[in-house]
């Protein structure tokens, strides 16, 4: 269940997407990590890092909390721990986008920068527009999620809720996100998006911003059910990279970037057992 009185938060999170994305203000335990390539089967996650990250979630019951791993890499379905609803993108689908654009050699790389380091609505839109129309942005979007292993997104091309952009309100499943990322630093060309995802502005480092060397991108925003915040990135290990992604639907944005924290806690006190993989 979630906590009551966040749909009056929908009004005032879809003012605030009109402009830039900004924050408001003020299983059987296993051994060891598990290392895979695209030809393999990685190992089941390990026992008491899923304990502590559902030892988060019953810490939370009011929100719902879900993370989802796998080596980078493999080509296995994700580890999800935590029921995943299949909720809105917001702006973590500017990772595609902007990687689409710059397959297609027509868009600004300062424009890649901003919406990917400060995830600047302004510079996302007209990345979109560098696609085309609206069915033809949301055909070259999709084929860079299909490239990268997410065969079942459907990304929207038209507005669908006033003031907020047609790509960042479609609906992307944790599970396929996290595909997504295992397999994006083995696309030509994923430098353009990584190399940003690495210098997103201090007040957005929240979550798995906070473990060393990661590569992230988050989104976040107000819907009818819960305020969504969620993240997407890529984690270093010792042989190999980790893709995670997580969300969390809560009551408010501050409420949700700090049970991210928890989580990315979790995850740095078991950087050792994540699932770690290489192209």
């Amino acid at each position: 269940m979630l906590r009551r009185g966040v749909a009056a938060l929908a009004v005032v999170a879809l003012a605030g997407c009109a402009t830039a994305e900004q924050a408001p203000s003020p299983s059987p335990a296993t051994p060891s990590s598990s290392s895979t390539s695209a030809s393999s089967h990685p190992e089941p996650l390990d026992g008491d890092l899923v304990a502590d990250l559902r030892q988060v979630r019953r810490a939370h019951e009011g929100a719902d909390v879900a993370v989802a791993m796998t080596p980078v890499g493999s080509d296995a379905r994700p580890d999800v721990v935590g029921d995943a609803p299949t909720l809105v993108a917001w702006s973590t689908i500017k990772v595609p986008l902007a990687l689409a654009v710059t397959r297609s050699g027509d868009g600004a790389s300062e424009d890649v920068e901003v919406a990917l380091s400060a995830s600047d609505n302004a510079a996302a839109e007209r990345l979109w527009e560098d696609l085309g129309s609206g069915s033809e942005a949301a055909d070259a979007v999709e084929e860079e999620l299909r490239r990268g292993g997410d065969e079942r997104t459907r990304v929207r091309a038209e507005i669908t809720v006033p003031g907020a952009s047609p790509f960042g309100q479609t609906r992307w499943r944790l599970a396929d996100q996290t595909a997504y990322a295992a397999h994006l630093p083995c696309l030509p060309g994923s430098d353009a998006v990584l190399d940003p995802m690495g210098r997103v502005i201090e007040g957005q480092r929240w979550g798995l911003g906070g473990i060393g060397g990661s590569r992230i991108k988050g989104g976040w925003g107000s819907t009818p059910d819960g305020y969504v915040v969620r993240q997407v990135g890529l984690l270093p290990g010792a042989k190999g990279k980790t893709a995670a992604a997580v969300q969390v639907r809560a009551g408010t944005y501050e409420e949700g970037t700090a049970i991210l924290d928890e989580v990315a806690e979790v995850l740095r006190d078991h950087r050792g057992d994540l699932p770690v993989g290489t192209c």
